[in-house]
Order: structure tokens, then sequence, then C-alpha cells
């Protein structure tokens, strides 16, 4: 009789990182009740038109977030043309200071009060930023977790999905909760499309791993 293929180590660490997800886990059973929120027939059709009406929502919660991130980051770039102008004009006072030999007491304390706004400005700079990274997907991010191919890239895009969903319980205990609710539901419905696509590669792997077993059998 023929030896049994052992799977392949990259099938193996996928398979592994499947059968290790909890199906009681507090985020699974989010996803499992935003589906149920529109998926509300389980007939043929509907499970077959499943990936493109999770798609839909998602392009549609996708767009509803850029729309609601569209002030932050409005916000952002006065931020950026405020500190490129601080900047300018604290190089600007910089090389007069340099080039003159006697400076005012004027001109020295309109440099500090510049210097402070400088600084200010700049937190508020890394606070918008922040909150971009922290609550909102990249470009890179959601053409991985649409992707067909299960590469590193769709794993950490699926570890930030999960992260941003985490960040979402602060906005709940905030005045921002109706924000959080929405970006939740949005992250849901991105998990739920990457598990699905992750259940739906390991099957295949699975089929095709017995299928090069069985077939030394059935020619023996």
């Amino acid at each position: 009789m023929g030896t049994p293929v052992g799977l392949a180590p990259g099938l193996s660490r996928k398979l592994k990182k499947v059968l290790e997800c909890r199906t009681d886990s507090p985020d699974l059973v989010a996803s499992l009740n935003t589906l149920s929120a529109f998926y509300n027939e389980n007939t043929p059709q509907s499970r077959r038109h499943l990936r493109s009406t999770i798609e839909d929502r998602s392009l549609h919660l996708n767009h509803e977030f850029l729309q609601a991130s569209h002030t932050a980051q409005q916000a952002l770039d006065r931020v950026e043309e405020e500190v490129n102008a601080l900047a300018e004009c604290c190089d600007n006072i910089a090389k007069a200071l340099s080039s003159c030999s006697a400076s005012t007491g004027d001109i020295i304390s309109t440099t500090e009060r510049l210097k402070e706004e400088l600084e200010i400005t700049t937190q508020r700079q890394d606070i918008v930023s922040c909150f971009l990274r922290d609550y909102q997907l990249s470009n890179q991010e959601i053409n991985a977790l649409r992707d067909e191919d299960l590469d590193d890239n769709f794993f950490k895009a699926l570890s930030h999905v999960q992260q941003i969903h985490a960040n979402c319980k602060v906005l709940l205990r905030t005045h921002h909760q109706r924000a959080g609710l929405e970006l939740m539901d949005m992250m849901a419905v991105y998990q739920e499309g990457a598990f699905e696509r992750l259940c739906r590669q390991t099957l295949f792997f699975f089929f095709f791993a017995c299928l090069q077993y069985i077939e030394p059998l059935v020619s023996f």
C-alpha cells in the first residue's frame, strides 16, 4: 500500500489556524449576528449570492465610512498646511536672525511663540494620524482581504481588522458611540468575508490533500 502523503508546511499552518479558531469567541458571534441582520432567508439562491451580498454591503459601509472620515481627512490636510507654513516661517526667522548681527526682543518672542504653535500643531497632526491608523484599513489591506491568495498580507490585514474592532469598544465608552458601532459593523463584514475565503481555501487544500492520498490506493 502507498504511504500517506503529509500536508505541506504552509497548508498545515493555515489548517492549524482554522482549527484553533474558537466558534464561541465574541468576535465570531458578533460577525454571525451582523450576518443575520441582512441574511434572512436560507435558500439556495441566497447562498449562491451570499458572497456578492456581503461584498455589496462591505462596499456600502466602506463608502459611508469614507464619507464620515472625510472631515477628519480635511482636518489632517489643514493641519499639514499649518505645519508647513509654520515650519517655513520658523526657517525664515532663523535665517534672518543668523544673518543679522542684532536681534530685537520682539523677534525672539515671536520665534518662541511660533515654535510653541508648531509643536501644538504637530501634536494635533499626530492625533489625527493615529486615529486614521487605528480605525481605518488601507487600500492595500482591503485588497488583501478580497484577494483569493491567502498570503501574509491577508493575515496581517485580518489581524488589523480585529484590532480595529477591539479599538471600537473604546469609542463605545465615549460620545462617539454611533461611529464606534458603524465601524464595528464594517469590520464585522470584512472579517466575515475573510473567514469565508479562509474556510473555502482550507477546504480546497484539504480535498486536494485527500485526493493525493486516495489516488495511490485506488491505483493499487
